[in-house]
């Protein structure tokens, strides 16, 4: 299996179902935008071409950028960097896309039990917790109205939320792990390692072979720790506001 090409097929899948399901999903020539009704998520625009400075002159004419971000990836990566930042654009954020086979998950768990979010009001805790564990926020209509066909969990240990995850399956074979995050007053204590094995368990129980995510350079060592390898890099993107 191409994991590369399942990584970003998941990440891109990702996006255009919170756009189509809350907010808009538009498809222009070389590029895709997912555009948020509320909060700040997807509110992404995706190249499906190759980029180049016609085409970033035009976006720029049409979108506002203020409020979306501009990932990039692949062999070009660097030189599409340089274009962006050439334009106005400023790095915002890096990642390291990863991806593991499932039959390597550990099956233990010691402490920490998982919900899944299925009504408004778990809806709105969880994107209360997202906001404290990342610092921005997907809004509780955007998890509400895309919770059908992306499943969001709530960490929890002795009832307490602890955290957050997503899973999201765009292939039968192939589990996005998204939103993984524990709130700042109760990290340090092993429960991410813990949120991540149950979900992992459950992709597999549903039929995964393999995992995908985009990991923190603060959250690599866990996922390498948990068995994920190391595939390329992701660069995301914003524009200077004025």
């Amino acid at each position: 299996m191409d994991l590369i090409k399942a990584n970003t097929n998941n990440l891109t899948a990702l996006w255009k179902t919170g756009g189509q399901l809350a907010g808009q999903y538009i498809e222009e020539s070389g590029y895709h935008l997912s555009i948020a009704e509320s909060g700040e998520w997807p509110n992404k625009l995706w190249f499906t071409q190759q980029m180049d400075m016609q085409t970033l002159v035009d976006i720029q004419l049409k979108w506002n950028m203020d409020q979306l971000s501009l990932p990039i990836w692949g062999k070009d990566i660097e030189q599409q960097a340089l274009m962006l930042k050439a334009s106005g654009f400023e790095e915002k954020l890096m990642q390291v896309a990863m991806s593991m086979h499932l039959e390597d998950v550990p099956h233990y768990v010691e402490r920490v039990v998982i919900e899944k979010v299925t009504s408004t009001s778990m809806a709105e805790t969880w994107s209360q917790l997202f906001q404290e564990a990342f610092g921005y926020k997907i809004s509780a209509n955007a998890v509400s109205g895309t919770m059908d066909f992306i499943e969001y969990f709530i960490g929890k240990h002795n009832g307490t939320p602890i955290g957050t995850a997503v899973l999201f399956m765009d292939n039968p074979t192939v589990a996005g792990i998204h939103s993984m995050g524990v709130i700042p007053s109760q990290r340090r204590k092993g429960y991410a390692e813990e949120l991540l094995i149950h979900v992992l368990n459950i992709a597999r129980m549903k039929g995964a072979a393999h995992a995908t995510l985009q990991a923190s350079d603060m959250g690599k060592g866990l996922y390498l720790k948990t068995g994920f390898q190391q595939d390329f890099i992701i660069k995301t993107f914003t524009k200077h506001k004025k």
